[in-house]
């Protein structure tokens, strides 16, 4: 028999591996417009390819203070944290918005830059990017209703960002 037909099912959480998996991992998402600086923790997105550049798509809510400062910068950086260590800052950044007080200071985290793109000093991966796509998610292209009924029963719709990848920094 060929093994050209010899195939085995896989379940994709079996082989997804390496830093940049988004599964199960809180990322921090860091942009700066002028002097305000603002994150916020996010467990949706992903890296690859498209219009022949390596990209990584986030999602922020349209309600989010970081979507406004993404779309008044242009650019933003992902922070892969020690999920145990920063446990708590990270719930904490998730929890309060970057409007109404300096949460990053009261996270204790560091805001560091590299080439004007603020990241996360604490972070044991960042990537930077400067956004090349956006859209607001559209009611009508959500096909699976228990997706409207579980993630936006109140309207508050995410917008993608699709950032190409500028640089990767590793510790």
């Amino acid at each position: 028999m060929s093994e050209l037909h010899v195939f085995q099912p896989v379940n994709p959480e079996d082989i997804e591996t390496g830093p940049y998996k988004f599964v199960g991992e809180t990322i921090l998402v860091t942009v700066a417009d002028g002097s305000k600086v603002n994150m916020m923790a996010a467990r949706w997105g992903g890296v690859g390819y498209i219009w022949n550049k390596r990209v990584v798509f986030i999602f922020a809510r349209k309600s989010r203070y970081t979507r406004e400062l993404i779309d008044a910068s242009g650019e933003f950086s992902i922070s892969f944290m020690n999920q145990e260590k920063y446990r708590g800052a990270m719930k904490y950044i998730h929890s309060v918005s970057g409007r109404d007080e300096d949460k990053i200071a009261a996270a204790r985290l560091n805001v560091n830059y590299y080439e004007g793109i603020p990241f996360v000093d604490e972070a044991r991966e960042i990537i930077t990017c400067k956004v090349i796509y956006s859209r607001e998610f559209d009611e009508a292209g959500i096909v699976d209703e228990s997706i409207k009924q579980d993630f936006y029963d109140a309207g508050d719709y995410h917008v993608l960002y699709i950032g190409e990848v500028q640089t990767i920094l590793l510790r």
